[in-house]
């Protein structure tokens, strides 16, 4: 059908994108060392990116008759790359709420000490999946949806149908928290110097992700019980656009500044406390 085609293609263009960010991020934040780019933690714009373009392929886990190996591919995908996607999100903010939480004292956090932090993010969510591959095994099975038969991904393993929509929800319900984290960091951040702030872009990623997860996770479940194919068109659909979302809303303020401000020139920045905040605080070490 030509929506296959229709997702197929914009799904390759997104990835090709994405891609094309790697290398931009690589060039300018580890080649050519841009300050613009060093104070975004180019290290986790790279985890970015790699999360949002395997959340991205996941759609065509999704395509063609279901296959238990593909059925089985999908929460690795989608679930572990939405969670990775949040975490260095909450890396980045992490980092600058521990710069500037002390006015006095200047404060260092290494890229490795930010990767212990998404790895012990990630932790969690491995072990819910692999949990979930080996209790309630997901498999594929013709079943019938109002009257029609379809050929859907189903869950097998010990547990059955219920055991599926229970690990589902339990890998729901931590990304949920991972995402509290976020807000949190956010909240916290917001009077950080408006050179080294990002907390209202991670905000606003939040809060796409968030809809993708209070929103339509719920209606995808119940529209699966009705039209597997619906669900599908649904479930892909807010996909693209979270992923997509978050790309943009990352990427685009600071390709714009590197190339249209800064005019691809190497420039130092001056960093200028929140007008909100009355305090000035020092400049720190983000390195």
């Amino acid at each position: 059908m030509i929506i296959y085609i229709v997702f197929g293609l914009l799904a390759g263009i997104l990835i090709l994108i994405a891609v094309v960010l790697l290398a931009f991020v690589t060039i300018c934040g580890f080649l050519a060392q841009y300050q613009r780019m060093k104070v975004v933690s180019p290290t986790f714009l790279l985890i970015i990116l790699l999360s949002i373009i395997i959340g991205i392929s996941s759609i065509f886990a999704w395509y063609g008759k279901p296959h238990p190996v593909s059925c089985a591919f999908q929460p690795w995908l989608l679930g572990l790359s939405s969670i990775s996607m949040i975490a260095a999100l909450c890396a980045k903010t992490f980092r600058i709420w521990r710069i500037f939480r002390s006015e006095f004292v200047r404060q260092k956090i290494t890229d490795a000490e930010l990767l212990i932090l998404w790895v012990v993010l990630m932790i969690p969510a491995l072990v819910i999946i692999i949990t979930w591959m080996i209790v309630s095994t997901p498999t594929a099975a013709m079943v019938d949806r109002d009257g029609t038969q379809h050929f859907i991904c189903t869950t097998g393993g010990f547990t059955g149908e219920p055991g599926g929509y229970i690990f589902f929800g339990v890998l729901v319900g931590y990304g949920a928290i991972v995402l509290l984290l976020g807000v949190f960091l956010s909240i916290v951040t917001r009077k950080a110097p408006s050179t080294f702030n990002e907390s209202k872009l991670l905000a606003i990623s939040i809060y796409n992700l968030g809809f993708l997860s209070v929103v339509i996770v719920p209606v995808f479940l119940v529209v699966q019980q009705i039209n597997p194919f619906i669900a599908w068109i649904l479930r892909t659909s807010a996909t693209l656009y979270a992923f997509t979302a978050t790309m943009i809303l990352q990427f685009l303020p600071i390709c714009f500044g590197i190339v249209i401000v800064d005019h691809c020139k190497k420039k130092q920045m001056r960093v200028t406390a929140n007008p909100s905040s009355q305090k000035n605080p020092s400049i720190p070490s983000y390195e």
